[in-house]
């Protein structure tokens, strides 16, 4: 009779049981890393104002301006200065067919003053657009 002295010290290792369950957590990591990278992230940071709105914004067709805190501009991913904003506005009105339907969606930084986004707003008309939307954050609940 042969005897294996390992067999019965294999049977009870509860490592065996572990190596399924790193197995779904591996794959389960990779998931999460693909599907977090999916959505496209503004080519500036901003946070945006706080607000108690909460009506949201209609998918129709649009222009997103993102205005740092300092001023920066970009429409989309373009960087553009203030005193291209109106010309690089008209560009996409003229790709547009229907302009009434047009929007910009303006997602400036909290910590913009209001007299730097008035001129803005401004050039945004010149442009020959009428609606314009300020991209705002719900304002949390204050627990009563």
């Amino acid at each position: 009779m042969i005897v294996d002295p390992g067999a019965g010290s294999r049977s009870n290792s509860a490592d065996d049981n572990m190596i399924p369950l790193i197995n779904v957590v591996f794959l389960m990591l990779i998931f999460f890393m693909i599907a977090g990278q999916i959505s496209k992230t503004d080519a500036l940071e901003t946070s945006p104002p706080e607000s108690v709105n909460e009506r949201k914004l209609s998918d129709s067709e649009s222009i997103e301006l993102l205005v740092s805190a300092d001023g920066t501009l970009f429409i989309g991913d373009q960087p553009v200065s203030r005193d291209e904003l109106t010309e690089a506005l008209n560009q996409r009105v003229e790709q547009v067919e229907d302009v009434s339907s047009l929007t910009v969606r303006i997602k400036a930084d909290a910590d913009l003053p209001v007299a730097e986004l008035k001129p803005l707003l401004s050039r945004v008309r010149d442009a020959g657009l009428v609606k314009a939307s300020l991209i705002t954050r719900l304002q949390p609940e204050e627990p009563s």
